[in-house]
């Protein structure tokens, strides 16, 4: 394949991927092989790959609900063939909600609805998500900017499922899925052995692995480097990432693959090792650190999530909520804290005046301590939640990943609510 001047430059890290996002944004495809395409609508949607096969398409994932339509609509511009096998490589919404319009098609065509192949786990998240819709939806709202937001229940299951690994022969294509847990408990990578395509699923997201989302239930940061470990084994010459632009070649392929389970199993080796030694967890998150080169690679920024947020997700897999303070054992009420603390400092105000003086110095991570206590021993004062505000700004200002920016960011519109 001839090179693309937007893809060298988004490798050797001189185009964000912001540019590459607009270059896509009216659903572009790349032909990946023969009787093989890959849609992009946008980063935030999951790329969608279509495999054209002698009983019709096999589409890996289906976009997200607002990129569904057009996502279907580049795929007919390419074959029109009835789909005849939908693989989810996890249940998050961006690639499973396009079932629906895929669903709607069908029916339309009067032609049976497509199977929907996953791992078994997959049926046990979208359960989950509907027994804490109310939660998801909060959370999803709160991380993506959109206050107000309902998540998507609903989506149709799988009708076949796997535990470890699945092989399918569909028209004469060969397809073998392999089962691992990383971003999710529920994730497959898909390996075409006689073309040697990959499609990773969100093993492989073009940022930082996403193994550490504040506000999400338990992920894999070692299981996730033991299955790009696999993939490596695999020496695909052609990636198709969950996200972000295909990878064309062996080389960057294999490259991509290994930097991102050395970063992670430095992470887990790291932490593992203070742990092994006693270390609570505020020890550990203040010491392990991913070395500088891997977050200078341009796929593996730190834009999405924070590896301090990893190390702390590591920490928990191994030992549980408790974090080795024994003041969090049975902990007092945060109110409680903040108004004796308060008291003690001569009032919420010399807290708040304090935690402004901390913020202007850099140090960011005090003065928001501070500045959340101010407001929580005074959460009807309009100065002070003014100056939390204001300190709360500045940390999103020095904050690199998008989830460190949207959470600071909601409770940064609470104090300026309240200062009125």
């Amino acid at each position: 394949m001839a090179s693309d001047p937007l893809f060298e430059r988004l490798w050797n890290g001189s185009a964000p991927m912001e540019e590459w996002t607009a270059a896509v944004s009216d659903g572009a495809i790349t032909a990946v092989a023969d009787g093989i395409i890959t849609v992009h609508t946008t980063y935030f949607c999951g790329s969608v790959t279509a495999i054209r096969t002698m009983e019709g398409l096999v589409l890996i994932d289906t976009a997200k609900p607002d990129t569904a339509q057009r996502t279907l609509e580049v795929i007919r511009s390419w074959d029109d063939s009835p789909i005849h096998t939908v693989i989810f490589t996890h249940g998050h919404i961006d690639h499973t909600s396009g079932i629906a319009v895929i669903d709607a098609e069908a029916d339309a065509r009067g032609v049976p609805r497509p199977r929907i192949v996953a791992h078994r786990n997959v049926r046990r998240r979208m359960e989950r998500y509907v027994a804490s819709h109310g939660f998801n939806s909060i959370v999803q709202g709160q991380q993506f900017n959109k206050p107000g937001y309902v998540y998507p229940i609903g989506q149709r299951q799988p009708d076949e499922v796997y535990d470890e690994t699945l092989s399918l022969t569909i028209g004469g294509e060969r397809l073998e899925l392999f089962h691992g847990r990383g971003e999710t408990d529920d994730a497959s990578f898909v390996w075409l052995p006689e073309r040697r395509v990959l499609a990773s699923g969100d093993f492989v997201i073009w940022v930082f692995p996403n193994a550490g989302n504040p506000r999400k239930v338990q992920r894999y940061a070692a299981e996730w480097a033991v299955a790009l470990r696999h993939m490596e084994q695999l020496r695909p010459a052609i990636l198709i990432p969950g996200h972000g632009p295909v990878v064309f070649g062996e080389a960057r392929a294999l490259q991509m693959l290994r930097d991102g389970a050395e970063a992670l199993e430095h992470l887990v080796r790291e932490t593992l090792a203070l742990m092994n030694r006693g270390a609570t967890l505020d020890a550990v998150l203040h010491a392990v650190k991913v070395p500088a080169e891997y977050l200078a690679k341009p796929y593996l920024l730190a834009k999405y999530d924070d590896p301090e947020f990893l190390v702390r997700n590591i920490y928990h897999f191994y030992a549980g909520w408790f974090d080795g303070d024994p003041a969090h054992l049975k902990p007092a009420r945060t109110a409680e804290i903040a108004t004796e603390l308060a008291r003690l400092a001569g009032g919420a105000e010399k807290l708040a005046e304090r935690a402004a003086i901390l913020s202007e110095q850099g140090a960011s991570r005090l003065a928001v301590q501070l500045a959340e206590l101010a407001g929580a021993a005074a959460p009807d004062a309009p100065r002070i939640q003014a100056i939390r505000a204001s300190v709360l700004q500045k940390a999103i200002d020095g904050e690199s990943s998008l989830m460190g920016k949207a959470f600071l960011s909601v409770y940064q519109r609470q104090a300026q609510e309240r200062a009125g």
